[in-house]
């Protein structure tokens, strides 16, 4: 019998329980370090012990060996569960360089969506999502009060770009634009979704991307910018 797959087995087993209740801990009426602790010694016991029974001998250098290697494992186990939170901090920022504009999405204590946004080269913070099903990016600007589309991601949505009234004056960046009101059924950015949204549709050649509006940003519990990072905190 390999005494060493039973302790990894263990140990892999503890990770995945204190992974899955590490917002909670405890586990069994212990805390997820005396737990860790536990099982570590535990897995570390059936190795040395079942390696000295399989031999019918105690090997002295071979104890020390097996005790230092898996002394090394547990402590390099406990190291990733301590700075869990970093690791994925990280992660997170490595994967929204590698794809702007996607949403790394979380939880915080309070059990509310949180999505990160990175700003990308241009310097706005883009964020990808769909519109009534059908795929989007969008630019967060604050200075929109509605929620704006371009005639492509309307038409994907549903709209009829050519049937609508651009009947709304908007004051843009190169003057005043006359806009078509519309309604949203839903849009989503990654697990956030928001449902019943007056929006605007741009007419051609007036914008060359969606804008995620105020209006959006309102049913937001809070939004913030932290250097190159953009949180959205959805409601409760």
């Amino acid at each position: 019998m390999n005494f060493a797959w039973i302790g990894i087995g263990i140990l892999v087993l503890a990770a995945i329980v204190l992974v899955s209740r590490h917002s909670d801990g405890m586990v069994g009426g212990v805390t997820n370090a005396d737990f860790a602790s536990l099982v570590s010694g535990v897995a570390l016991l059936i190795v040395i012990g079942g390696s000295m029974l399989a031999s019918r001998r105690f090997n002295t250098g071979t104890a020390l060996r097996h005790a230092t290697v898996w002394l090394g494992g547990i402590l390099i186990l406990v190291t990733l569960y301590s700075y869990r939170t970093e690791f994925a901090g990280l992660g997170a920022r490595i994967f929204g360089e590698l794809v702007p504009g996607a949403p790394i999405s979380s939880t915080d204590t309070d059990g509310r969506i949180v999505v990160a946004l990175r700003r990308d080269a241009s310097g706005h913070f883009g964020a990808r999502g769909t519109i009534d099903g059908a795929g989007a990016r969008f630019i967060v600007d604050t200075g929109a009060s509605v929620l704006t589309l371009t005639p492509a991601t309307a038409a994907a949505a549903g709209l009829d770009p050519g049937g609508l009234s651009y009947s709304v004056p908007v004051e843009t960046a190169n003057g005043i634009t006359f806009m078509a009101p519309a309604r949203i059924g839903r849009l989503e950015i990654g697990p956030l979704a928001f449902h019943d949204l007056r929006a605007y549709v741009a007419p051609p050649g007036a914008l060359n991307d969606n804008l995620l509006g105020v209006n959006v940003l309102d049913r937001l519990t809070s939004y913030s910018v932290r250097g190159d990072e953009m949180v959205l905190t959805g409601p409760r």
